[in-house]
């Protein structure tokens, strides 16, 4: 398999399990008097759940064109989660998800299409700089965070503050990560301070996958009162995990 085809393989099948859960949170998310909307979810959770079966048979000959096939189908995708984002702004719709939720899983399709623009090239994506995947997930994480804390039982109240200081410290991590953005102008990509940053994020992300993997079997176990459910905290858990590749692989180490 060529190094090319492994890439793809790795980003196609991450990304399109991430989608046809999108796919799956706002079909679950939708009042039962949005039909049109509900159908059209359905649909695409079946397009992505078709695309990501096919990942394996991917080769030198239909990588590419499996790519361009996929394009299509996310621009389709993120134009959908556009039309219920403006209908929540102007309360046109009844969903249950806030807008950041949608505003966020619009941020990770755009990043899926970034590494697409590559792939349907035929091109392995570059290595981006940590503080690109930094300013991805790092504001993804702390809404993570939030969402356990809304969706667990008040009488949860350990776990309730223990969400919250996950999500406190990823919105400061995250605003940390804009300013040392802007320190790159001065044409340094790296330096003693950014490298103690990624370490500080790396512990606590590894921290929060612990956290999440009790959730997951807490809520497996029904140990655990809520709306959380343990297919959401797996979705979250394969999110860190590629989050902590990817910081990996920009420091020369995947």
């Amino acid at each position: 398999m060529s190094n090319y085809v492994q890439h793809a393989v790795f980003e196609h099948r991450f990304w399109l399990g991430i989608l046809r859960d999108h796919g799956q949170f706002i079909h679950d998310s939708l009042y039962p008097s949005e039909k049109e909307d509900i159908k059209r979810a359905s649909s695409f959770i079946h397009q992505f759940s078709q695309l990501l079966a096919y990942v394996n048979s991917l080769d030198a000959s239909n990588a590419v064109s499996f790519s361009l096939t996929v394009d299509e189908s996310v621009e389709q995708f993120k134009q959908f989660k556009f039309l219920i984002l403006r209908r929540q702004l102007t309360g046109n719709i009844n969903i249950h998800l806030p807008p950041s939720f949608v505003n966020h899983m619009v941020n990770e399709l755009e990043e899926y299409q970034n590494v697409l623009n590559y792939l349907k090239k035929g091109e392995v994506p570059p290595i981006f700089h940590e503080l690109h995947h930094h300013l991805v997930w790092l504001l993804d994480a702390s809404g993570h965070a939030g969402i356990i804390h809304d969706d667990l039982d008040g009488v949860e109240r350990r776990l309730r503050q223990k969400s919250t200081t996950f999500a406190q410290h990823f919105e400061q991590f995250y605003l940390k990560a804009v300013e040392l953005t802007g320190y790159l102008r001065s044409n340094i990509d790296a330096f003693p301070a950014l490298n103690r940053f990624n370490q500080d994020v790396e512990i606590e992300m590894k921290l929060f996958k612990i956290f999440l993997r009790e959730l997951e079997e807490m809520e497996l176990s029904a140990e655990v009162l809520g709306t959380f459910t343990a297919p959401m905290a797996d979705h979250m858990l394969r999110e860190e995990q590629y989050y902590l590749s990817k910081l990996a692989q920009s420091r020369g180490e995947g």
